[in-house]
């Protein structure tokens, strides 16, 4: 495995953004780390890098295609070209009904799942596909194949389509496309489940799981190895999903 790839990562600057630029650092990458929390980048860049030679925080909102322009050029002024993209930034709007929850809710979880990832490797698809080298690893989730909340199992589902799709419409390029979909992990946006009983891996593994891509791409990896069971059970026999959410408290 190549130990000195220029990275972007967003939504680095907590959970599994967090632990992937721990993991990637420790294998010798130079990071581009991005993240709306400018605070906490700084401090895991000073952790990581206190000279800022591998690597460089920018703060950014994806959901700006302006301040993803920015991202990008800094990157490049940085680090040159652009040989891995992890599209990790996630929000859920914790809302069950949202219907009932205003338009700006909506546009939050759409927008930040699913639109800046297309956006995103828009940016560095060209320079990716002029060299013939490139990854762009899109981190998507288990509510990408089991639906279990309406608005964000349908960012992740749209997300997996377009991973999908674009590895077979980049198939012979160079270019590899992989979807990482994990299960319930312990980070900020499960915070609300944890101590339910409900079994949750640590960011690491999720972030092991996406290092392990650089040297075997593939189209999907399924984090813990064991949701793939439960997806499979979805599959079969879907009335056994109905029965659990029927059964929520």
């Amino acid at each position: 495995m190549n130990q000195n790839l220029h990275v972007i990562i967003t939504g680095a600057s907590s959970g599994i953004g967090e632990a992937t630029a721990r993991v990637f650092f420790a294998a010798g990458h130079r990071l581009v780390l991005a993240s709306r929390r400018t605070e906490l980048l700084e401090q895991l860049a000073q952790e990581l890098d206190p000279s800022g030679t591998r690597v460089l925080v920018v703060p950014c909102d994806v959901r700006q295609t302006s301040q993803l322009e920015a991202l990008i050029q800094m990157a490049h002024t940085k680090f040159g070209a652009v040989q891995v993209l992890v599209n990790n930034a996630g929000v859920d709007s914790g809302i069950e009904a949202w219907w009932d929850a205003p338009a700006e809710a909506i546009d939050l979880v759409l927008e930040t799942n699913t639109t800046a990832p297309f956006r995103l490797s828009r940016l560095v698809l060209p320079e990716m596909l002029s060299s013939k080298h490139g990854h762009i690893i899109n981190i998507g989730s288990v509510a990408g194949q089991i639906a279990v909340s309406s608005l964000y199992s349908a960012s992740k589902f749209a997300l997996r389509g377009m991973s999908l799709s674009l590895r077979r419409e980049l198939l012979g390029t160079g270019v590899h496309v992989s979807l990482v979909s994990p299960g319930y992990i312990r980070t900020p946006m499960t915070q609300a489940a944890q101590g339910s009983g409900l079994p949750m891996a640590e960011p690491v593994v999720v972030a092991k799981a996406i290092l392990g891509l650089l040297e075997r791409p593939r189209a999907e990896v399924i984090v813990p190895w064991w949701y793939g069971i439960l997806i499979g059970l979805e599959r079969q026999l879907p009335f056994i999903g109905d029965k659990i959410v029927q059964a929520k408290p």
